[in-house]
């Protein structure tokens, strides 16, 4: 693929990332819906003009959301996870350990996830959460789990749509249009 088309497929989904954060004030129940299809946009930048590409798109699209996407929240989750998630999880799978690389695919999301429950417990400041952390710790604990579980549910469906990519709709329509 020529350099100008790379460029042009990096800015067509990056755009589309930056409209699927816009529809987060149009479609309310798709806090995690939207934000994980704007990081899936990403793959083909991932897989047409590499990484460098990928994660400059990333910045960018997680600039214009924090400052244009109507649900903070959504912007909040697409910065610190959903955004990067399938960049650094290609680079992940490319390791020959399968434990290793759910080991690493799970340590990473607790950490994000760590890092978005603090982020909203300070930035939003939610009135009563340090009584709910000391009260209802086993709550925190078994939604903590529920996480957990989502994760492995949203891993297996990137994986399934990244293959889907890779062998339909790439050599169906991103190599005939960008030749």
């Amino acid at each position: 693929m020529k350099k100008t088309n790379r460029i042009a497929l990096g800015g067509i989904m990056a755009a589309l990332s930056v409209v699927c954060m816009l529809l987060t004030g149009v479609i309310p129940m798709a806090d995690f819906t939207l934000p994980a299809l704007a990081g899936l946009l990403l793959v083909p930048i991932v897989v047409e003009a590499g990484y460098k590409a990928a994660w400059t798109a990333y910045a960018a699209v997680s600039i214009l959301s924090l400052l244009v996407a109507p649900s903070k929240e959504c912007a909040l989750f697409y910065v610190a996870f959903f955004g990067f998630y399938p960049i650094v999880k290609s680079l992940i799978e490319g390791l020959k350990s399968r434990p290793l690389q759910w080991v690493l695919k799970f340590a990473l999301f607790n950490l994000c996830a760590a890092v978005i429950l603090l982020l909203a417990l300070f930035l939003f400041s939610f009135p009563g959460y340090r009584e709910m952390l000391e009260e209802a710790w086993w709550l925190l604990a078994g939604g903590w789990l529920f996480l957990n579980a989502v994760f492995l549910i949203i891993d297996v469906a990137f994986t399934q749509i990244i293959s889907a990519y890779l062998r339909w709709f790439r050599p169906k329509y991103i190599l005939k249009i960008f030749k």
